[in-house]
């Protein structure tokens, strides 16, 4: 028996589709939405989850046809079990493949092919050297990179908003649109890294492994400046904390300082 899950966003792209037989909205939404689903209850790394949005795409036409057997109240269970099974099927062995070495060295150009994934230790790093920051410094960086906030952070940021007489609920809903709107963004692109990175592993003629590695590189350039592009601007951050743009870059620049000091690319672990 599927579970019954309710969602108000995706249940009524998918029954418009359904009436309409145009999948265009859907095929953008669903995919990332199922991602999201399995990532909250498996701990997923950003390439997995790159990975599974890509696996989805390819079967998408054969899965939505599967999927009008079942009733609106039970599809979305349908879609969450078939994005469960796909994981299992595509990452159930840990072994590395025939020629696997090959394919996680086009991953990554410079780092050795069993070196492990350092995300999660630079997460916990930027964190940490975040709260040595003076917490006005600490804020503004914040919210320009939508770095992590621990909770005496998030309260000075709602006393900041008060105190400036910002509207608090238009603030964290802009907040949360531009999030989803970046993280649907780098789901993209890195799923066009992987496409790429797949064609490399799969072809042997050296005209096409140069053509494809070129774009990968342009891919891969595409991501690094969409992690740098500013979440809020330098404008809106003075806006919303009742400050001078000078002050803003003045904290923005100490900030970067400081974590730069520790990682040069750290703020790309957010």
């Amino acid at each position: 028996m599927l579970p019954k899950i309710l969602d108000e966003k995706i249940l009524p792209m998918i029954s418009q589709a359904r009436i309409t037989n145009d999948l265009g909205l859907v095929r953008e939404y669903l995919p990332i939405w199922m991602v999201d689903r399995l990532a909250k209850k498996r701990n997923i790394s950003e390439d997995e989850s790159s990975e599974m949005v890509v696996t989805i795409l390819e079967v998408f036409s054969k899965m939505w046809i599967l999927s009008l057997k079942y009733q609106l109240t039970h599809v979305l269970g349908f879609f969450v079990t078939y994005i469960f099974n796909q994981y299992r099927n595509r990452f159930r062995n840990s072994e590395i493949p025939e020629a696997g070495e090959l394919y996680l060295q086009l991953w990554n150009y410079s780092n050795p092919a069993n070196e492990e994934d350092p995300m999660e230790e630079k997460v916990e790093i930027l964190k940490s050297n975040l709260e040595k920051l003076p917490i006005f410094t600490a804020l503004v960086l914040s919210l320009q990179f939508d770095l992590p906030m621990k909770q005496n952070l998030k309260q000075f940021l709602l006393w900041k908003l008060r105190e400036n007489q910002s509207d608090e609920n238009l603030f964290f809903s802009e907040w949360e649109e531009r999030r989803n709107l970046h993280r649907q963004l780098l789901l993209r692109l890195t799923s066009m890294i992987t496409r790429y990175t797949r064609k490399l592993y799969e072809t042997t003629d050296p005209k096409r492994r140069d053509w494809y590695g070129k774009q990968k590189k342009i891919w891969m350039l595409r991501r690094t400046r969409a992690f740098d592009r500013s979440f809020f601007s330098e404008r809106e951050i003075a806006k919303w904390l009742g400050i001078t743009r000078k002050a803003v870059r003045n904290h923005l620049s100490q900030g970067k300082h400081q974590l730069r000091k520790v990682g040069k690319d750290l703020l790309h672990y957010a």
